[in-house]
């Protein structure tokens, strides 16, 4: 139990954080060591947590804005950033910043990838000291007007970035939508993955595949397994380390994997020493070990999102599966699945709103599909890239049937009525899990169904039917709904992926048109993921557009009920839309 308060206490001073002189936390170790006292243990981990927050947030104080002509190492892979752009995190100097570029400049940055090292030239320009980026440490962004070249980095980097190509380089036989889920769901890799697979994911409850996770770290030392049994427990433990530390460089260090890491090293450790350690005292020795590290990892979603799906599964998945009828298998996996989503429900709730119901089914036919996928890329993967041609086909035959059967099941979730799961359903199904796990007897059982039932029918009922006539979405998106169909009005649109998920956020699942209000390159990237998504949708746009397939529109054209009409002259064109009649 201690293990497990000490946790709480340090995430949550890392979490507060506080201003106070370095002799404090020094005082309460020198009591904590003299007396023996728990307590004072424990003060001193919730002040030594917030005094660290409050150390790594001064040390976010940027340098002035000035022109940039120096080495940088990328800290993060180069991934797309609007239309023509590319964005990566660095470490300049003794700061961490971001680097933006775009048009030639973008590829020559896009060819580099992390633990690399880049000649910028450019100019810096201080962050906003309440944007997010702080919590990843960075203090503003270097925008690139000239990549000048870049050098390979350390022996650990390299080889991780070597690995990750050959991954890439076998999976040459795949779709490209196929090829972006294995490089996600095998080393994290979501650069790739276009804006309608992204939104089948999420709006299908399997966001969590489409990046590395903690499983992906349990994959790995289950095929380390075989190999760790004929070891002694000092190799073993050496061993099991380096493995975790080339996999945790080979999927950029996300907090999720480091988490899993680390909770894993400690179980080894502590078995090799002769005192084993459950799971759950294993994940709570992590957090207080991260939180210590890097206490802004408390503020991030991913961290806090892992944190919960792990605790859901070490406490909740056990008595649940004790409790369950059928095979072992099915069992352990519906516990599994349950317990995790139940344990997230509140954090996805509190920042996405409900989530879909779709993803309790979905995450048990798709969910035990990741590990194979992922083992094989670990092991089948890596001899395609080495061999390639017609072999790494053949070789990644499984993962193209794998990878389609995931794909299958995001997508028919993704186009299931917007049923979701809000506060008072998430509060149900709980209730029902704790009767159904502590209760004994028929009436127990009775109750638990019902508690199951009520959160059902409310989930139900809350379905999310888009509103008739005009209705604002947000991230340029307007629409509006009549009986001959739905118009999709897109001004000065955000990100694909921002679009359609407030589309389908709003229960828009249908369209009959598109009107691209400016035909722009923003426009175009929208209109792309939106004709993915509405097969056979009629694209308008002003004359002089960029947008694929769009049709220019004449002086004033109806659409589904909506009269379209040009305004404007010249550069300043635009489209005026109203309701007909």
């Amino acid at each position: 139990m201690i293990w497990h308060v000490a946790a709480a206490f340090g995430a949550t001073g890392a979490w507060l954080r506080w201003s106070v002189g370095w002799w404090l936390p020094l005082l309460l170790a020198v009591v904590a060591a003299h007396r023996r006292s728990r307590v004072a243990a424990l003060l001193l981990i919730f002040v030594l947590a917030g005094w660290l927050g409050d150390r790594a947030e001064a040390g976010l104080d940027p340098p002035p804005a000035t022109d940039v002509d120096a080495w940088v190492v990328l800290t993060g892979d180069p991934r797309p950033s609007g239309s023509v752009g590319v964005r990566a995190s660095a470490r300049w100097g003794s700061h961490r910043v971001s680097l933006s570029a775009h048009g030639p400049v973008a590829g020559r940055l896009d060819d580099a990838l992390a633990g690399e090292q880049v000649h910028v030239i450019g100019s810096f320009r201080p962050g906003r000291p309440d944007s997010w980026t702080r919590w990843r440490h960075e203090v503003g962004t270097i925008i690139v007007t000239e990549v000048q070249g870049h050098v390979p980095g350390s022996p650990l980097t390299n080889g991780a970035n070597a690995v990750r190509r050959l991954l890439q380089d076998g999976v040459e036989s795949l779709d490209r939508d196929d090829r972006a889920v294995f490089s996600g769901m095998v080393v994290g890799d979501d650069r790739e993955q276009s804006a309608v697979v992204a939104d089948d994911f999420r709006a299908a409850g399997l966001g969590h595949l489409l990046v590395v996770s903690g499983q992906n770290v349990a994959f790995v030392l289950a095929l380390l397994d075989p190999l760790t049994r004929r070891t002694r427990p000092a190799n073993r433990l050496v061993l099991v380390i380096l493995t975790l530390l080339a996999f945790v460089t080979l999927t950029r260090f996300e907090a999720s994997v480091l988490r899993a890491a680390v909770m894993a090293g400690a179980g080894v450790g502590a078995a090799v020493l002769g005192g084993p350690v459950d799971g759950r005292r294993a994940l709570s020795l992590s957090i207080l070990l991260l939180v210590l590290i890097d206490p802004f990892l408390v503020r991030v979603l991913a961290f806090q999102l892992s944190v919960a799906a792990t605790g859901g599964i070490v406490w909740g998945s056990g008595p649940l599966a004790g409790r369950l009828p059928g095979p072992v298998v099915v069992r352990v996996a519906v516990a599994t699945t349950v317990a995790a989503q139940l344990a997230v429900a509140p954090l996805l709730i509190a920042t996405f709103g409900p989530i879909p119901l779709a993803g309790l089914p979905a995450n048990v036919l798709a969910g035990p599909v990741s590990g194979p996928i992922m083992m094989w890329g670990c092991t089948g993967g890596v001899f395609a890239g080495l061999i390639g041609g017609p072999v790494a086909a053949v070789i990644h035959t499984p993962t193209d049937l794998l990878v389609g059967w995931v794909r299958a099941v995001a997508a028919a979730s993704a186009r299931a009525p917007g049923y979701g799961v809000g506060w008072a359903a998430w509060a149900m199904f709980c209730a029902a899990l704790t009767v159904f796990v502590a209760g004994r007897g028929h009436l127990a059982r009775s109750a638990a169904v019902a508690g199951t039932a009520a959160g059902l029918a409310l989930s139900l009922s809350t379905a999310v039917v888009p509103p008739a006539g005009w209705a604002v979405f947000g991230h340029g998106v307007s629409t509006h709904r009549s009986d001959t169909g739905t118009v999709i009005v897109l001004n000065d649109p955000g990100r694909p992926r921002d679009v359609l998920e407030v589309l389908r956020t709003n229960g828009v699942r249908t369209a009959a048109a598109v009107i691209a209000t400016d035909g722009d390159r923003a426009d175009a990237d929208a209109v792309v993921a939106l004709r993915e998504r509405f097969i056979g949708v009629a694209v308008l746009a002003p004359p002089m557009h960029r947008v694929p397939g769009g049709r220019s529109v004449p002086d004033e054209v109806g659409v589904a009920g909506v009269v379209v009409e040009l305004v404007g002259e010249g550069s300043s064109v635009g489209l005026a839309v109203r309701v007909a009649g």
